[in-house]
């Protein structure tokens, strides 16, 4: 029995408030509270979630579809709902007197919220650490103002906000917890037998609209020229909502990609794990910078990453980021492990260059593979068990 069951055998079960905005935060949260239940059996879990948090026996107060908004002028567009759930979520944790509040991701929404919250005496610890070594480190202060602890994803993020004064804990990602190398692909440097007649290249463009307005075309051209070397290659192309498939769909129809016809597969991927198990079929990954980025390194995958923005924000985002690497699995290990093409270098000529690179060299893949072995173990720490027992420890505390 842990110390919180002990602690509750006698009083009342914990009230923990959760609040998650998005896909990614939903998933997060439903792990969270398998975890939690899994120690206090009778804690009573309420906020803001979505699908993968219901099923967990979460009551969510709003649609969370009402905070997952992206970009600049949206939000902006969307500020007095914004204000409006904020308002709601802060009143809906006081009336329930919640012994702590866990945010999960969305700082620009949550750090407010945990404000509002801290100076009314509840504690707030926040799921998953803004990217303030990348950029915007300003943004230190209002987490040391919001947060009363911090639970990282990613190793260096405890050291980075502990020398700020703010109390984190590493709890590793979950994303490793779920995936590791599938056997032939260990063995053969991401080729089977079977996919050395037949490789397989699986584009990713992103799973919003702006990302995928940036690298669609890009990436399809970067196709035909790989098709043009490696006629026996196959093309598969796992798309993460309805609309960005019909989007991929019509894009195919021009003339311009006849050639494809036959040797491009569009899967439609909704579903929590469908993209990785289409993932799981490449020999190489072409894909946006972001977290499919980190799935597919722990799966070991070889990758060529991408990141394209508008001329303007790329111009502001330069003189912001302070990091050296855009793509996650580069930045985790400190080095070039996979070609990474930022804005005017995401060009078809040089994506191709760099896939074909790959998927004519079985040792070059082998030698990826190396790299990301070691970033399982690093990162693979029982995630839900660990922000678990941090939450309860901190709701006991309060």
């Amino acid at each position: 029995m842990t110390p919180h069951n002990k602690l509750r055998m006698t009083h009342r079960p914990f009230k923990i408030g959760i609040v998650a905005g998005e896909r990614s935060g939903d998933a997060l949260g439903a792990g969270l509270l398998r975890a939690l239940y899994a120690r206090a059996p009778d804690a009573q879990c309420s906020g803001l979630g979505g699908e993968a948090m219901l099923q967990e026996n979460f009551h969510s107060i709003a649609d969370m579809q009402r905070l997952s908004v992206m970009g600049i002028l949206e939000p902006l567009k969307r500020l007095p709902d914004l204000f409006a759930l904020r308002r709601a979520l802060r009143e809906h944790f006081i009336a329930q007197g919640v012994d702590i509040v866990v945010t999960i991701d969305s700082p620009d929404f949550n750090l407010g919220l945990a404000r509002q919250l801290k100076a009314r005496g509840i504690r707030c610890c926040h799921y998953v650490c803004p990217s303030v070594w990348a950029w915007r480190q300003g943004r230190v202060r209002k987490i040391a103002a919001s947060i009363d602890h911090v639970l990282c994803l990613l190793p260096f993020e405890e050291k980075f906000l502990r020398q700020h004064g703010i109390a984190a804990s590493f709890v590793g990602h979950p994303l490793a917890d779920k995936l590791c190398p599938a056997p032939a692909q260990q063995a053969s440097g991401g080729l089977s037998e079977q996919d050395g007649a037949f490789p397989t290249l699986c584009i990713m463009p992103g799973s919003r609209d702006s990302e995928v307005s940036a690298l669609l075309e890009p990436f399809l051209q970067a196709a035909l020229r790989c098709v043009a070397t490696l006629p026996e290659l196959h093309i598969l192309i796992p798309a993460a909502t309805p609309a960005i498939a019909s989007r991929i769909q019509r894009e195919l129809s021009r003339a311009d990609y006849a050639v494809l016809l036959g040797k491009c597969e569009l899967r439609e991927s909704f579903l929590s794990g469908e993209s990785q198990a289409a993932m799981r079929e490449a020999t190489v990954v072409l894909l946006a910078s972001g977290t499919a980025t980190l799935e597919a390194a722990l799966m070991g995958l070889p990758m060529v990453v991408a990141y394209r923005m508008s001329a303007l924000g790329f111009a502001l985002a330069s003189r912001l980021v302070k990091v050296e690497h855009v793509a996650l699995p580069n930045l985790l290990l400190g080095e070039r492990a996979v070609p990474e093409l930022v804005q005017n270098e995401a060009t078809p000529a040089r994506l191709s260059e760099e896939v074909l690179g790959l998927l004519q060299d079985p040792a070059a893949r082998q030698a990826i593979q190396r790299r990301f072995a070691k970033l399982g173990a690093e990162l693979a720490k029982d995630a839900d068990s660990r922000a678990a027992e941090q939450v309860l420890a901190l709701a006991s505390d309060g």
